[in-house]
């Protein structure tokens, strides 16, 4: 059985009732896990699925401990894999079959598979991600050719990812410490320690907004690139740095993050056009990441 597994902080409501509407008939259950937003329209959200299952933290307590309640309640209620949903992500037409098919693929061909995620569509956009692999000079594009391909990748974001039970069982649940950013990245890159394998898979197709805004920059070539709020920037800065120590993460990741968070370091936080409240935040993560700091930041 597959439940899916929808994160919600303070959500628009319009929007979580499509990301409801597409995901239950793809599933067998649906569990929300709320981070201690003021309100959350129950009786709304059932009118759309009446199975909703919905467990509330009294305050934010993170994407990881949210995903960790949510998983658990799956597992309990006997479901043999997940999906991972933000409150934002919409999953497109077949994209559940399509992801549990090419895991069943994978696994009969004997591969130890931690996690399948689908392509990102951007809203507004007919553009859609690629999967990455990281090299010594940074990572590569790794295009779709057709809608069966599967492709090895180094990490996926949390959301849209299709996780067997027993993988979390032997892996272990997200970082909770960690609080937000780089959660799924740090899971993929244990994953991936421990002998499992990630892919990504094409035709699987999800839509998602992965920040506020979006900016157009040079960074090798031109990149499309999701602009936070100034406080996730700190969680970004901070949580790699607390990564670059783990035994478990190799010398490419690392190299290629010290330039990725040079560069919005450069580009967010001394040239960009509010400028102060991000370079603020990164400095404080990287004060932070250098001296082990972890959990919610509380006082920003």
């Amino acid at each position: 059985m597959i439940f899916a597994v929808i994160v919600t902080y303070k959500p628009d409501h319009e929007r979580l009732g499509e990301v409801l509407a597409a995901s239950r008939d793809a599933v067998n259950g649906v569990i929300l896990v709320d981070n201690g937003s003021p309100a959350i329209e129950e009786e709304r959200l059932r009118s759309v699925c009446p199975s909703l299952v919905v467990s509330k933290f009294d305050a934010n307590r993170g994407i990881a401990a949210a995903q960790n309640r949510g998983i658990a309640l799956a597992s309990s209620a006997g479901a043999s894999l997940v999906l991972l949903l933000d409150q934002d992500s919409v999953p497109q037409p077949e994209m559940v079959s399509r992801l549990r098919a090419t895991l069943q693929r994978l696994q009969s061909e004997g591969h130890r598979v931690a996690c399948v995620g689908p392509q990102v569509r951007f809203p507004g956009s007919p553009e859609l991600s690629v999967f990455v692999r990281l090299g010594w000079i940074g990572w590569r594009r790794e295009k779709c050719r057709d809608a069966n391909m599967a492709i090895e990748c180094d990490f996926l974001i949390a959301s849209g990812s299709l996780i067997p039970m027993h993988a979390i069982e032997e892996i272990g649940g997200m970082e909770e410490d960690l609080f937000i950013d780089q959660v799924d990245t740090e899971w993929c890159l244990r994953a991936r320690s421990m002998g499992y394998r990630v892919f990504g898979v094409c035709g699987a197709i999800l839509e998602h907004s992965l920040g506020e805004t979006w900016q157009r920059i040079w960074f090798g070539r031109w990149r499309r690139l999701p602009r936070h709020k100034s406080f996730r920037y700190y969680y970004i800065f901070r949580n790699t740095l607390l990564l670059f120590g783990r035994s478990y993460v190799s010398l490419k990741w690392i190299l290629f993050q010290l330039r990725w968070l040079a560069a919005l370091f450069l580009m967010y936080g001394l040239f960009g056009r509010t400028r102060g409240g991000e370079l603020k935040m990164m400095l404080k993560g990287i004060s932070h990441g250098i001296r082990g700091v972890t959990g919610k930041l509380e006082h920003p």
